[in-house]
């Protein structure tokens, strides 16, 4: 990919996705998913290697059936004698080698340091090579050194040694120029020269290719593996912009021939460049790197080093940080790092260049440390952010029941929209009143726009998609009735009624882009017309820490809803209720000091089922509320709430066809119940239909769950994943936004966030899967036998238990149909006959046969939904054309969506009545916003209370929760978060995972709601200054506890009952007891746990700004981020300034940062790299183009057009 994913473009990235899938090995008929065909072509790779193939009998060529003789011959054999006249000279290195060797040479040149050179190394060019590699062309078992790899089905079941890894003493950096992290290993400089030499020379059986292993011992193939991969690190926004370019960098991974199947893993997350000789990225495509190469080195003999041979000095001439760190002995057989795994970095901010040695075969390593690698090319080269992050696109979505017409005002395709009342009304002669609407968008438009990307039907007036059969574009006016099932519209050239029957395999779509479709609820069952509006909103989750629901942002709310039927005790108290909460005077509800706010243009209060009030505010309208007056909330507390809960009903379901509604028997004919065994009963029903309520799940409290009914046009919105774990982010300036689409949409005075993700699949641990039936996506995935997935940390399933299995249809009932189906073809051995074993979804590795102990850590690879499923596909289409309509975006330009809030996750834990050691961090309501300084010092520490993921409460998770796999200095990971921020002015509206207090408990359930309550704000409603102004955020004060000052303002902002009220009232129809006051302010619960939750955080905040004092990060951080420190450090205040005083804060504005030397400073250092980087590039490939583009960067115009960008982090000698 070239362009950032914020960017659709869905048939100018036709090219780019057909290319990766190939690399992914996704393409059908592929040679990676021919076994056969990967075997010839290991074969071919074996010699040019100087080795012998392995000749199979299945994979031939033959010679015509009318020969004379029929020969049969191995593609192999035919080549072979070619091969050896085109064989690679066994000493010739890859140019991306050449670099990393040059600079090996440079800093060790007497260590004479070589990579593996061509002659040497199994080059894994294709997807799907190193799978087979993995096993032996004959078998399904290979082991070496306790790791397993087993074919299954599912593709390759690798078991490594460790089934986890560890952050604790892990992470070893090599003393250079460079500043070395107080948080990490010191290592000398020599040591890592001894590392390195000890690296590159294995035991000669770790390189034993595993695919020969079967072989006589003295066939056997001894050899390097190797792969090339080329993450972004930065997001390009297309060559209509030079002064954003994607940026990618150089990844090697080289690691003994045993252990492949790292490899494996590696390429199936970051793609396969494919050999390094041939598409070595600074020679092929200079104008796409970032003059970052990197290498990791597999070694995991490296632990039976001792400390004195890799030359460490003895305990009594050790330095303080050398005693520290473990970097020293006192007994002479002492191991180095203690025998236990570890990552040794050495790296050069100037050079561009990282080499990593891992010490151990556990996969989550290899990834961890490619993430590691994109965070230095990212704060060495500037403009990105590698961030740790989850995200999603959503659009909000609604039921209409069974009727639906375009003229609806909440359709927005009217400027003056009205109810049309009947099919019949609809399709007589407009008046002058209708005929004189004004359409925000029309027909003709919409089909200029689509150009050729649609086919126009003149005969059925609409047009139909090219790319998705299925969409279907209408013109403007619009019915839709389920009780006929027909799609009613004009045609738009002569006005003719026409119709259709509605068919759920359809998308409609309307000029404005506003979507139709019919679906079946997923928990009720009903059919229903559900509505989708253009409106895209971009929640991003960055610096969440583990176990905050990076990846829930992007499942459906459907998983935490359950249905019923809507209950009735009496049938016609409820009617007579409903009719006086209709007639009822709502005129005077308002207090005084509200009456001029709320007044309406008539001065009289619209009736609930009048067409121009929505279900929105009839919600607000029958909510008790304190804007209201005494009498008028005592008035609606004395009615049931079912009836309150039935007017919501009423409203959602009322159609004007009905009659007057000012008449009760208009509406009440329409809802009855059915009489049971003689008596009246409980379920109401709408036109002979009963009425099916959701109920959504909000937390535990006492050991139950607290459930809310849903809002009866709710439906949840379509969520599109774009994020998962590693991504790369460029703030771009709304200028150059406007550049690219031609348009004037976005403002010039702040700037945005672009996202790409870095993985093609993420390496998911379905924790869930364990309950057979509860994690379906894990089932489905597990099912698929195409062969290509990556599994870990399960147990191989032999087929007799299998079988056992198959034959327990209490238990095989419990798994979904997919996983279901995959046991019993299993079983039967029909079908995966040539297999022994499998792996099923519940089954975990055993890691003590002895006591029965299973992992924690299951992890498989997923691949991402987009790149396999149409319908997914089409949902990511619908947001680009839903988009186009409604901002008029032609496609010659992209359709940018960049980052539109911010939805950092925590992890809170309450206290622990087993362990009086565990303190509280459940100190936050549901919703929390902080300004910059003050989320600063929150990410800086990054607590994490208790997850599957760490070691336990107050866990420090470092800088942006990337602390472990940083290896600069955290203030640049800092500074360009900060500075992001301050340019952006995007909000940030953290949440709540884990506890509210001691009373509710939480786990992701507003991780799930958050995108759906989002979806339906404004940009106005998401404004910050505008929450806090009308209420719907408080400040949370300081105050004294038992002689002590509980700073407990470093907790920010708060939601309030007005923010539940207004905002969660669009998804629920009774929001009064979702969150109670003890919610909101958990400081009611218990005083006592908040304070020292409070104090807890406080403590942690001030060791972690100490520790930046210590390895030099204070200095590096920008200028208001000194400011704020010293304000810490100094217990509050620094030159008369504290964390709130306006002066401080003005430091973080934008218009003051980017007039600031600092900043400025921050552009030409990023002109300066960029110059001295085409010039390099210029000598080493040449090219008009980068001599073109050098002329501009030199230019004062590349200043201007990267000004509002994040520049790049100047370090002190660049000063």
């Amino acid at each position: 990919m070239e362009l950032s994913e914020s960017l659709f473009n869905h048939y100018s990235q036709k090219q780019a996705h057909h290319i990766l899938e190939a690399k992914l090995g996704l393409v059908k008929g592929d040679l990676s998913q021919n076994k056969d065909l990967i075997h010839e072509y290991i074969n071919l790779k074996l010699l040019t290697l100087g080795q012998k193939p392995i000749i199979s009998g299945e994979s031939v060529i033959m010679t015509p059936g009318g020969s004379k003789q029929r020969i049969e011959v191995s593609v192999a054999q035919i080549a072979q004698d070619l091969i050896q006249q085109l064989k690679a000279s066994p000493e010739r290195m890859a140019p991306v080698d050449e670099r990393i060797t040059s600079f090996l040479t440079k800093e060790f040149p007497k260590a004479s340091l070589k990579l593996p050179a061509g002659g040497e190394t199994f080059s894994i060019d294709r997807a799907g090579v190193a799978f087979e590699l993995s096993t032996p062309h004959d078998s399904q078992y290979y082991s070496a050194d306790g790791n397993l790899n087993i074919r299954i089905p599912q593709g390759l079941l690798s078991n490594p040694k460790s089934d986890k890894r560890s952050t604790v003493g892990t992470f070893h950096v090599g003393e250079s120029s460079t500043s070395i992290p107080f948080d990490k290993l010191a290592v000398p400089k020599h040591t890592v020269e001894f590392m390195l030499k000890s690296a590159l020379n294995p035991p000669k059986k770790s390189l034993e290719l595993p695919f020969t292993a079967s072989l006589p011992e003295s066939d056997r193939t001894h050899c390097w593996t190797s792969v090339y991969c080329c993450p972004p690190v930065i997001p390009g926004i297309g060559s209509q912009s030079k002064a954003y370019t994607q940026k990618h960098m150089d990844v090697r991974y080289f690691a003994p021939a045993a252990f492949v199947a790292n490899l494996g893993f590696v390429e199936q997350i970051f793609s396969n460049r494919g050999n390094p000789t041939v598409n070595d990225l600074l020679t092929t495509q200079p104008e796409l790197h970032s003059g970052v190469s990197a290498i990791i080195i597999l070694a995991p003999h490296l632990v039976s080093t001792k400390k004195k041979e890799c030359g460490l000095p003895h305990f009594d001439q050790a330095t303080e940080r050398q005693k520290r760190d473990g970097m020293c002995w006192k007994d002479e057989n002492e191991l180095y790092n203690g025998g236990k795994p570890f990552k040794l970095t050495y790296r050069s901010q100037t050079d561009g260049v990282v080499v990593s040695i891992l010490a151990d075969t556990y996969f989550g390593y290899s990834k961890k440390e490619i993430k590691t690698m994109i965070s230095f090319a990212c704060n060495i080269r500037g403009f990105s952010q590698e961030e740790h992050a989850g995200g999603c696109y959503t659009c909000p979505a609604y039921s209409w029941g069974r009727s639906f017409r375009s003229s609806d005002s909440r359709v927005g395709l009217y400027n003056n929209a009205q109810h049309v009342e009947s099919v019949s009304d609809f399709t007589a002669k407009k008046t002058k009143e209708q005929s004189e609407r004004t359409l925000t968008h029309t027909f003709a438009e919409m089909k200029e726009l689509l150009g050729g990307k649609a086919t126009y039907d003149q005969q059925k007036g609409y047009l139909i998609d090219k790319s998705f059969k299925n969409v279907i574009y209408l013109p403007e006016y619009v019915n839709i009735e389920l009780s006929d099932r027909n799609v009613t519209y004009k045609h738009p050239d002569t006005n003719e009624t026409l119709t259709m029957k509605i068919s759920s395999e359809t998308v409609y779509v309307l000029p404005n882009g506003y979507q139709m479709q019919l679906q079946r609820h997923p928990v009720t069952k009903q059919w229903m017309i559900v509505g989708t509006l253009p409106t895209t909103k971009f929640l991003y989750k960055p610096s969440s820490v583990s176990g905050s629901g990076k990846s829930e942002l992007s499942k459906s709310i459907m998983d935490a809803v359950t249905s019923g039927p809507f209950f009735c005790k009496n049938f016609k108290d409820m009617m007579d209720g409903a009719e006086k909460v209709l007639t009822g005077n709502f005129n005077q509800r308002f207090l005084p000091e509200f009456q001029d706010q709320y007044k309406s243009k008539s001065g009289m209060s619209r009736h609930i089922l009048a067409a121009e009030r929505t279900i929105g505010s009839v919600i607000q309208l029958l909510t008790i509320q304190e804007k209201y007056t005494e009498d008028y909330n005592k008035w609606l507390s004395s009615f049931d709430q079912d009836i309150i809960a039935f007017i919501f009903v009423l409203k959602s379901m009322y159609r004007p066809s009905w009659g007057d509604y000012e008449d009760s028997k208009s509406w009440r004919a329409h809802f009855s119940i059915d009489v049971v065994n003689g008596s009246e009963g409980y379920a109401l029903k709408c036109q002979g239909v009963e009425i099916q309520s959701n109920y959504l799940r909000v937390g535990m409290e006492n050991g139950n769950w607290r459930k809310f009914r849903l809002r009866q046009d709710f439906f949840p919105g379509v969520r599109f994943q774009n994020n998962d774990d590693i991504a790369v982010s460029l703030t771009i300036p709304g200028e150059q936004l406007n550049n690219l689409t031609h348009s004037g949409q976005f403002c010039t005075d702040r700037s945005y966030k672009l996202t790409s993700n870095c993985e093609y699949r993420y390496f998911q641990r379905p924790d869930d899967a364990v309950h057979p039936g509860v994690d379906k996506k894990c089932e489905n995935d597990l099912s698929e036998t195409q062969g290509r997935t990556f599994i870990s940390n399960f147990e191989p399933i032999p087929r007799e238990q299998v079988q056992e299995i198959a034959q327990d249809v209490m238990t095989l009932e419990k798994y979904s149909t997919s996983m279901q189906n995959f046991i019993k073809d299993f079983s039967s051995s029909e079908k995966f006959g040539e297999f022994d074993n499998c792996v099923i979804s519940s089954e975990f590795r055993i890691t003590d046969p002895a006591k029965g102990t299973r992992t924690a850590n299951v992890r498989y690879l997923q691949t991402r939904d987009e790149l396999l499923y149409r319908d997914v596909q089409l949902d990511k289409y619908m947001i680009e054309i839903r988009n186009r309509l409604a901002r008029n975006i032609p496609f010659s330009a992209p359709v940018p969506l960049p980052v539109d809030v911010y939805v950092p996750g925590r992890r809170l834990n309450t206290v622990d009545p087993k362990n009086s050691k565990i303190r509280p961090l459940s100190v936050y309501n549901p919703v929390h916003y902080q300004p910059i300084p003050l989320l600063i010092l929150d990410v800086m520490t990054s607590m994490s209370g208790k997850s599957p993921s760490t070691t336990g409460s107050g866990s420090l998770e470092g800088a942006l929760t990337k602390g472990p796999f940083n290896n600069l200095l955290p203030a640049l990971d800092i500074n360009y978060f900060a500075l992001s921020l301050m340019l952006s002015t995007d909000p940030v509206l953290s949440t709540a995972a884990g506890n509210i207090g001691r009373k509710l408990k939480i786990d992701h359930d507003i991780t799930l709601i958050i995108p759906d309550i989002v979806s339906r704000m404004t940009s106005s409603e998401l404004n910050i200054d505008n929450l806090i102004a009308g209420g719907f955020l408080e400040k949370v004060k300081d105050f004294e506890h038992k002689g002590q000052k509980v700073p407990a303002s470093i907790l920010g902002y708060r939601i309030t009952q007005s923010f539940v009220r207004t905002y969660f009232s669009r998804i629920f129809d009774h929001v009064g007891g979702i969150f109670t006051e003890e919610h909101l302010r958990p400081e009611l619960q218990s005083i006592d746990e908040f304070a020292d939750g409070v104090m807890f955080i406080w403590e942690n905040i001030c060791g972690q700004v100490s520790d930046y004092y210590k390895d030099g990060s204070f200095e590096q951080l920008i200028p208001p981020l000194q400011t704020l420190l010293q304000i810490v450090q100094n217990g509050g205040t620094y030159n008369n300034l504290t964390v709130d005083s306006p002066e401080f804060l003005a430091e973080f504005k934008r218009a003051n940062v980017i007039n600031s030397p600092w900043y400025k400073q921050r552009l030409i250092q990023a002109q300066r790299n960029e110059i001295q980087l085409l010039q390099d590039k210029i000598s080493k490939v040449g090219g008009a183009d980068l001599k073109e583009r050098l002329e501009y960067v030199r230019s004062e115009k590349y200043l201007q057009d990267i000004n509002g960008s994040l520049g790049v982090h100047v370090f002190n000698e660049e000063e």
